[in-house]
C-alpha cells in the first residue's frame, strides 16, 4: 500500500501551495494599495525640499488624476515663485489644468487666461489660450442655454489665431471654431424649426435666413433653404419662393428633396 501525497492542481502544483500563493498575491496587492493611499494622504506641499521636487510630485499627482493634491502643489509654487522663475508659468498652467480636471471651468478659464496675459512670450501661452477657450466652451453644452460663454470661447480662439498664427494651438483652434459654429447654427435651426412647426412662418424665416447668412459653411444650410421655400409658400411669398428655388437648383441640383420641392428648375440652370 502506497502513501498518497498532496492533491495536485494545474501543472502538477499541489493544491495547498496554489491556495497559499493566491493568498500571498492578494496580500501584496492590498499592501500596495494601502501604501499608495498612505502616500496620497501624506502629500504635503510644505514637505518638499525645493521647487523642482514639488513641481515633479505635483505633476505626477496631476497625471494620476489626483487633482486636489496636484492643485495644492501648483498653488504653492505660484505663491512662492516669481514670474522670472522657469517653473512659474508651467506651475500656473498646470494649476489651471487641475481646475479643468475638477470641472471648475470658470476658474480654469481665468487661470489659463492669466498664463497667456502675464507670460505672453512663454511657449505655453498659445496652448493656454486654446485651453481658456475650451473651458469657456464647456460652460455651454446645451443649445437652449445662454451662449455667452460659447461666444467667449469663439473670441478667445480667434484671438489665439491673431496673436500666435503659426502655433500648433492656432491650427487646432480652426477645428474648434468650425465645430462651435456648427453648434451655433444648430441653435438657430432648431429655433426656426420650432416656429415653422407651429405656423410662425415669419419668425421661422428670420432664423433660417440668419443661419444661412451667418454660418454659410454649416451642414444645415441646405435644409434651411428648403424650409425657407416651404415657409414662403405657406404665406404666399411667390417671388421669394422662386428666388430661393433658383438658388437651390444652382447649388444643390442633385438633391432629391430639392428636385421634389422645386421641380424642373434643376434642369433650367
Amino acid at each position: 500500500m502506497t502513501e498518497e501525497g498532496p492533491a495536485a492542481g494545474a501543472g502538477g502544483v499541489p493544491t495547498g501551495a496554489l491556495r497559499h500563493a493566491r493568498a500571498a498575491s492578494r496580500r501584496l496587492v492590498w499592501m500596495a494599495l494601502l501604501l499608495g493611499a498612505a502616500a496620497c494622504a501624506r502629500f504635503n506641499p510644505q514637505a518638499f525640499r525645493d521647487a523642482q521636487s514639488l513641481y515633479e510630485a505635483s505633476l505626477r499627482a496631476f497625471r494620476r488624476g489626483v487633482f486636489d493634491h496636484a492643485q495644492a502643489g501648483f498653488q504653492k509654487l505660484t505663491f512662492d515663485l516669481t514670474s522670472r522663475d522657469s517653473l512659474f508659468t508651467q506651475a500656473r498652467f498646470y494649476l489651471a489644468e487641475t481646475y479643468f480636471g475638477q470641472r471648475d471651468f470658470v476658474t480654469a478659464a481665468r487661470e489659463f487666461r492669466r498664463v497667456s496675459d502675464e507670460s505672453p512670450e512663454s511657449p505655453l501661452a498659445p496652448t493656454a489660450l486654446l485651453r481658456a477657450g475650451d473651458a469657456n466652451e464647456q460652460l455651454w453644452r446645451r443649445p437652449e442655454l445662454d451662449p455667452a460663454s460659447a461666444q467667449t470661447a469663439l473670441a478667445t480662439w480667434q484671438e489665439l489665431q491673431g496673436r500666435y498664427p503659426e502655433s500648433p494651438a492656432a491650427a487646432i483652434s480652426f477645428g474648434r471654431i468650425r465645430a462651435l459654429n456648427e453648434e451655433f447654427a444648430r441653435k438657430e435651426f432648431e429655433t426656426g424649426l420650432f416656429y415653422f412647426r407651429r405656423g410662425g412662418f415669419d419668425s421661422a424665416i428670420l432664423y433660417f435666413r440668419n443661419l444661412i447668412a451667418t454660418y454659410p459653411s454649416s451642414t444645415l444650410v441646405p435644409e434651411s433653404f428648403i424650409l425657407l421655400v416651404r415657409s414662403y409658400r405657406a404665406i404666399g411669398y411667390r417671388e421669394e419662393d422662386q428666388e430661393t428655388c433658383t438658388h437651390l437648383a444652382q447649388y444643390y441640383p442633385t438633391r432629391a428633396d430639392v428636385r421634389e420641392l422645386c421641380g424642373n428648375r434643376t434642369a433650367r440652370r
